[in-house]
């Protein structure tokens, strides 16, 4: 399946579970509803008989068990509304009630920095934006999770064990595992999974509140609190049964379909093969120390649990073997501390980063200033010509990572001048690096530019644009957006205030000259969709309303009329490029026109795009392949329109790996 076919299967999964869900909740009322008929029967023996004969017997019990379904689903939804109150900060949150903290982006730790080296490469090769990464340090086992509402709020997590036990083959594999659970659509179900079946548990809770209260009770009253509360415990130990067996039944096929993903992801079944063994001659071998474990097991890359009656995971072996089919089933006893010794030895610095001469401390507290002189980076091996864009094969490679996305995406981060990646990795530096390239090059428009941030910014940051004005033209404009990419995690770390503060800088640097061009456009779509979730709020994704393009004919003709206007300069052109675009939609009645240049805003393309977010996967589909159908009917693929495509994808929650490098738009 492609990544839209996967996107609605795990929608279709989702419904299954809710199904399950109810099954389960209707068992768990029957046993409650026994348990109810019997401790009114101890209390007052001979009840139903005395009733009887003012209500027949069936309504009697028919009443009583609805009754109890009413109390016991308010109960199970209650502790399950509860629980979703607990993960609404998404993955950060957690990730640290587990012992997690977040890995600084500038960090200088040796294992830190190949750590967020590897994230980095995954994410800009995979499309989506480079997550958060946290650091289990009292995990001494090999794991790791990813988990958040959607990819803008992602976490990537990490056991100690994990970031110094492995090379970096292995730890690409896990890292690429765990990319795949973020672009199968799996974070927001596992989450869904951890809400609904903590609520299940919770008729276990209400039994042991009974219990507890015995020992204010006496007589008759303390057997009848017993027997009820003890049978709403032992419920509740079925309803915890339950959840055990729907999350084996959910999990283990995510598992293999994220270590397939990873395989392809990385062309490289050894390293993750490589992890697995690793697991199996550790001591500790992937379960977790962390309390709230059984809640999250279901998450992770190892089994975090020393062994349940439902498995989460299939067995370490299989997995293996699957990887490896001459794998004999031994695995070699392995130490942390002697494999962290080998890897600082043979493995070396992390590549892309030179040392630093400023602490984390320094970098955070105070303002950097911008060089007066850049170094330039690592040269990059220079790929090999690349061949004529392909509309069809592009659109397969939304949320399908292979192995040249990877290299691609290493040799954009290369292209980065290592300055620049500096800044990118602080918060402070971050905001100045969206400034500088918000600058306009006329010379009137950048001085006005330059006097909103003096007027609105801290003075720091105006003083070190100054600075980097001389090298406005150094960045190379293929460049922007994994520049931007690479400081979503920096940004992440400013307070509220801060962003709102910032948000109002950008916004103002793009109106200094009363028009918005398209990276202008792009970036403000990837800012909000990416921080707008932490910081504004609304971190959940969207459902499916719409299943036919019919009912988003308006907005697409509307994306469409846009990309056709700005892709091409006159207006016969426009209309052929058009026309192309909706011939590959599958809807024939559906009518799409063709909207005039005045009325193709972006405003009213923000718009179009919310609604069309709500389209099914298969729908987005379709969409997209008409976008780029549009864009590439000239034959011809610009900067400009890779960022807008960028920026359409990027709405409608698609991940679009690096298919164009700075060579071959130069070529």
């Amino acid at each position: 399946m492609d990544f839209f076919a996967r996107q609605d299967s795990t929608r279709k999964q989702t419904g299954f579970l809710l199904v399950y869900f109810g099954l389960a909740i209707l068992l768990t009322s029957a046993l409650v509803y026994f348990v109810v008929l019997f401790g009114m029967e101890l209390i007052t023996p001979g009840w139903q008989k005395s009733y009887e004969k003012q209500v027949a017997s069936t309504t009697l019990r028919t009443g009583l068990f609805f009754g109890t379904f009413l109390v016991t689903l308010v109960v199970v939804a209650f502790g399950a509304l509860l629980k979703r109150s607990e993960l609404s900060g998404g993955g950060p949150m957690i990730a640290s009630q587990l012992g997690g903290r977040p890995v600084l982006p500038d960090s200088q730790d040796f294992y830190e920095v190949r750590l967020r080296n590897v994230v980095e490469e995954m994410a800009i090769a995979s499309g989506v934006p480079v997550p958060q990464i946290y650091l289990l340090k009292r995990e001494r086992g090999i794991n790791a999770f990813a988990a958040g509402f959607r990819s803008g709020d992602a976490v990537v997590a990490v056991t100690y064990g994990t970031m110094v036990g492995l090379t970096r083959d292995e730890l690409q594999g896990v890292v690429a595992h765990e990319f795949s659970h973020i672009l199968n659509g799996d974070m927001q179900m596992n989450l869904n999974l951890v809400g609904w079946l903590h609520g299940l548990s919770a008729i276990s809770g209400a039994g042991k509140g009974i219990l507890r209260g015995l020992e204010h009770v006496d007589g008759r009253g303390a057997l009848v609190l017993a027997i009820v509360g003890g049978g709403l415990f032992a419920i509740g130990s079925a309803g915890s049964a339950c959840a055990g067996m729907i999350k084996s039944l959910i999990s283990k096929q995510r598992e293999y379909l994220a270590d397939a993903s990873a395989v392809q992801f990385t062309r490289n079944p050894g390293g993750l093969a490589g992890a697995l063994k690793k697991i199996g001659g550790l001591a500790q071998g992937s379960r977790l120390r962390a309390a709230r474990r059984d809640e999250v097991s279901h998450m992770c890359f190892g089994n975090g649990l020393r062994g349940t009656l439902f498995a989460t995971h299939p067995p370490l072996k299989k997995r293996i073997q699957w990887l490896e089919p001459g794998f004999n089933g031994r695995y070699e006893n392995v130490t942390l501390k002697a494999i962290g010794k080998t890897l600082t030895q043979t493995e070396g610095a992390p590549r892309l980063h030179d040392e630093r001469v400023q602490g984390v401390a320094d970098i955070y507290n105070s303002p950097v200033p911008f060089p007066e002189k850049r170094t330039a980076g690592p040269t990059p091996k220079a790929p090999a010509k690349p061949k004529p864009l392909n509309g069809h094969a592009l659109l397969e490679s939304i949320g399908q990572p292979m192995q040249q996305h990877e290299e691609t995406a290493r040799t954009l981060i290369a292209s980065i001048p290592v300055q620049v990646r500096e800044y990118a990795s602080s918060p402070y530096g971050a905001r100045m690096l969206i400034y500088f390239m918000l600058l306009d090059r006329n010379e009137a428009v950048q001085n006005k530019q330059l006097a909103l941030i003096e007027q609105m910014a801290e003075p720091e940051v105006f003083q070190t644009l100054e600075k980097a004005v001389p090298n406005i033209g150094k960045i190379d404009p293929a460049l922007r957006l994994p520049i931007i990419d690479l400081t979503i995690p920096a940004l992440r770390f400013l307070s509220v205030g801060q962003y709102t503060a910032f948000m109002q800088v950008v916004n103002a640097l793009i109106d200094a000259d009363e028009q918005v061009d398209i990276f202008e456009f792009a970036l403000q779509r990837v800012l909000s969709h990416h921080l707008g979730p932490l910081f504004e709020g609304n971190n959940r994704s969207r459902p499916a309303n719409y299943y036919s393009i019919r009912g988003l004919v308006a907005e697409t003709s509307m994306l469409l009329s846009v990309l056709a206007r700005k892709s091409h300069e006159f207006g016969v052109e426009a209309a052929s490029a058009f026309l192309a675009a909706t011939e590959l939609i599958d809807e024939p009645k559906a009518e799409f026109v063709l909207i005039d240049r005045p009325e193709c805003t972006w405003e009213k393309l923000d718009v179009a795009l919310e609604k069309l977010n709500e389209g099914s996967g298969q729908v987005k589909k379709q969409v997209l392949a008409a976008a780029l159908a549009c864009m590439m009917h000239d034959k011809e693929i610009t900067v400009e329109e890779v960022e807008l495509f960028r920026a359409v994808a990027v709405t409608l929650d698609c991940p679009v790996p690096p298919w164009v490098t700075p060579l071959e738009l130069k070529d």
